[in-house]
């Protein structure tokens, strides 16, 4: 874990030849940076020679995966809007593009993080995106988008 300015908790790996050039914005779903599956789908995207950047948006308060009967999501949530999330994207960008020297940002979200690619989906911010069942996009959001995006969704379908 590596902690950026004006501390965000952040998991970041590296491709095979370092190189910082081409990078992914993972933005987690409500289970943050500390869960193994998130790390492990980060170290996969660098060894297929991505830099990539997973901050903690939760400001160290993930939805815990062992959680009681009672826990309640959308309480949680609401700790967990765009006023609070957006500075730590606004921050982990300035330091991808400042310091590490990225040229190409891609941003991947997963669920709770799909949000945040819509939002930030705009030239000097993330050049491309992709989210994986997003939720809570606004259509503002969406009309928002400029450039390319890619979009997994599950539905269900009806007889």
């Amino acid at each position: 874990m590596y902690m950026l300015p004006a501390p965000v908790l952040t998991y970041v790996s590296y491709p095979p030849n370092k190189s910082t050039q081409n990078a992914i914005l993972f933005l987690s779903d409500i289970f943050g940076p500390k869960l193994v599956n998130s790390q492990l789908i980060a170290d996969q995207f660098a060894a297929n020679g991505y830099f990539v950047v997973l901050p903690d948006l939760f400001h160290g308060d993930p939805v815990p995966v062992e959680r009681e009967g009672n826990f309640d999501v959308m309480a949680w949530l609401q700790n967990h809007l765009p006023p609070v999330t957006d500075p730590v994207i606004d921050r982990t960008i300035r330091y991808m593009r400042q310091e590490q020297g990225c040229q190409r940002i891609g941003g991947v979200g997963y669920c709770y993080g799909g949000k945040y690619v819509a939002r930030y989906l705009k030239p000097g911010l993330l050049d491309v995106g992709y989210m994986a069942h997003p939720t809570h996009v606004e259509v503002d959001e969406l009309k928002g988008i400029q450039g390319p995006l890619s979009i997994s969704a599950a539905c269900k379908f009806h007889d």
